[in-house]
Formats: C-alpha cells, structure tokens, sequence
C-alpha cells in the first residue's frame, strides 16, 4: 500500500516542474492579476507538493524510505521563493484594498502602477494619456510604466499618431513630443528638432537635419527627399535603405520598385531582382539572371521565373542563402508538404525540402 501511494505521489510531481515553466505565461496573461481566484489558483498550483509533503508529515510516512521532512522543506522554499518573485501576495492584498495590479490606478491620495506605489505622482491632477497606456501625467511629471520621463513637460507632451495607423484603428503612438524635445520609448532623443520633426511611418521619423530608425539616425539619409517604399525598404532618390541599414549593391533607383503580395516582398528595377535579406551584412541580395518580366516569389521561400526555380530560404545554419535549383522545370513546379516523400516542393520529375532534393 506505501508503495502504491509512492508511485501515486511520483506521478503526481512529474507535472509540477512543467508547470513552474509555464508560470510566466499564466501570470503575464490579461486579467490575470487582477483575479484573486487566478492568484489564488496559481498559488495553489505552484505550492501543492508543500501540500502533499506536509500529509504525509502529519501521516508519519516516508517517500520512498526517505524522511519527508527535507522534501518538504526544499519544496516550500522553491515554492514560496517563486511565488513570493511573482509577487502574489502583494497583488492579493492590494486587491483586497481596492488596487488594481495592471497598469495605472488612482485613488484620492495615491497613484500606483502595477500595483506598485508612484511616489511623485499627484492623484489629483494624474490622467493616463491618449495614444499609449503606458504614458501618464500630473501637473509636474511625464510618467512611462510608472517612472518620470526626464526632461518631458507635461502641459505640452503628445502622442505622434501615423495616420495610417489611426485610419486602421491602431492608435498606439512610437513617437512623442513636447514644446522642446522628441521621445521614443521614453527617452529623450538627443539632438532631434522638435519645431521639424515629422513622424512617417512604423519606426520612422525626420527632422530638417536627419531621418531617424526608432531613435538612431539613418546614416547618409536625405531628410528632404526621403519616403518609404513600404513598412521597412526606403530610399532618398540617391540611396536605398532596409530597416537601418544602407543597400550597397548598384541598381538603378530610377526604375526600382518592391513588389509586395501579402508577407511576399521582393525588388526589381529595369536590369535585375532582388531579395531582401534582412538580417544579412548586405540586406539586399540580387538573383542572378532572373528573368524582371516573369518572376515571382511561391510559398515556403520558393521563388521562380520562366527560366529557373528558386529557394531564398534557410540552410542547416539557420541562415539565409539563395540556391539556384539547377534543372527544376519552372513550368511543373508547385509547392506543398508531401509527407509520402518529406518533400515540400515538387516540379514532377524531382521532390525538395528547403531547396535540396530528397528524391
């Protein structure tokens, strides 16, 4: 009979490990701090070896013939230690007073955010701003996630709303202004003009002087004649650019374009196609003897024109390359999981996985 209930308290652990993994998720989930039955659920969930431990204490069985005592101990401390981490019993009480552990919350003579107390903050003229959550003011103070934006003057601190974002109903500001400075994720961007500063798109943004990446100047970037291409590849009519970093390969920007259907993206001017590499030293790739009138990207990082196929996926480095698939027919090629051969491409004669043939 001991060793049944042994063998049953053995399967019982087995979960637990897997579930102080998973503990993370299941606090930073919406809602979740503000529960006081989640909290109480996950407090449960986390310390129930302490409780199956501390039975078998007061049974006066041993587990697995050793004492039950250092089980026990080491389980509470692991336990309590984690969830003390958590925080839950502070959230417990706070909303036992009333607090709300998610984001800001106010009540006559204190402000707090996430449950945690803002010292400098004045309840009585605090109000979240319009354009980030995350973003608060009294009279005296800018707040980010609960700490003072330095420098930041709250009678003039505004979000810089991308009008396509407001359109799409995404109001979620990058960037943020004041009579005297611009802010990106809180913090003062050095050497920005205020008076010029234009917000474009995504993480982009200009002044008279330079154009911005998030709060980094793009290096060589035109300010007057810089526009997007689209959401990461941009030019100044001299230069090209992806995400942060300038292309250096020759192309005629005179005829250049991106072609873009759905997350399919490549580029062509009036000589040749390229592919945007973007985590590569050089971000823009050119495929070699494409053929500009007929190419066009497939699923699963295939690509072909009337003359070749392609693969601009990744090898067993986990790195982009660009494979020429030396005598694959254009005409018959498709592309989908065959599990019969484990092959994701086919054109008929030959099957592929990422660009290699399997048979």
């Amino acid at each position: 009979m001991h060793t049944t209930i042994n063998i049953l308290i053995t399967i019982i652990l087995i979960p637990w490990p897997v579930i102080l993994m998973m503990s993370p998720m299941m606090i930073a989930a919406t809602g979740f701090r503000d529960s006081r039955s989640s909290l109480l659920f996950a407090t449960a969930i986390m310390s129930y070896p302490v409780i199956i431990f501390a039975i078998l204490k007061l049974m006066d069985l041993s587990f697995w013939g050793m004492n039950v005592s250092a089980w026990l101990i080491t389980f509470f401390i692991i336990s309590g230690g984690i969830i003390l981490l958590y925080g839950i019993p502070r959230m417990l009480i706070n909303l036992g007073k009333g607090i709300k552990n998610n984001g800001y919350f106010k009540n006559d003579s204190v402000v707090f955010f996430d449950g945690h107390k803002i010292s400098k903050a004045d309840p009585r003229s605090f109000t979240i701003i319009a354009g980030g959550s995350h973003y608060a003011k009294d009279y005296n103070h800018v707040f980010y996630m609960g700490n003072i934006v330095k420098d930041a003057d709250p009678l003039t601190f505004a979000p810089m709303i991308d009008t396509n974002a407001e359109q799409s109903g995404n109001l979620t500001a990058v960037f943020w202004k004041d009579k005297a400075n611009v802010y990106y994720n809180a913090k003062k961007m050095e050497g920005c003009d205020a008076e010029t500063f234009q917000y474009l798109h995504g993480i982009y943004g200009k002044d008279i002087n330079h154009v911005y990446f998030g709060n980094n100047i793009l290096s060589g970037a035109k300010p007057d004649k810089f526009r997007l291409l689209n959401d990461i590849i941009t030019t100044d009519e001299t230069s090209l650019f992806i995400f942060n970093k300038a292309v250096n390969i020759p192309l005629d920007l005179s005829s250049f374009s991106v072609v873009q259907d759905g997350d399919h993206v490549f580029c062509k001017d009036i000589n040749h196609v390229y592919l945007p590499f973007y985590g590569h030293q050089e971000p823009l790739v050119k495929v070699e003897e494409a053929d500009v009138e007929t190419f066009h990207l497939l699923d699963r990082y295939y690509a072909k024109d009337k003359h070749n196929v392609y693969y601009y996926g990744y090898n067993k480095n986990n790195k982009r390359t660009l494979i020429y698939l030396a005598g694959a027919n254009p005409d018959n090629f498709s592309v989908g999981y065959d599990a019969s051969t484990k092959s994701d491409a086919t054109d008929g004669l030959n099957f592929y996985l990422a660009g290699k043939i399997v048979r």
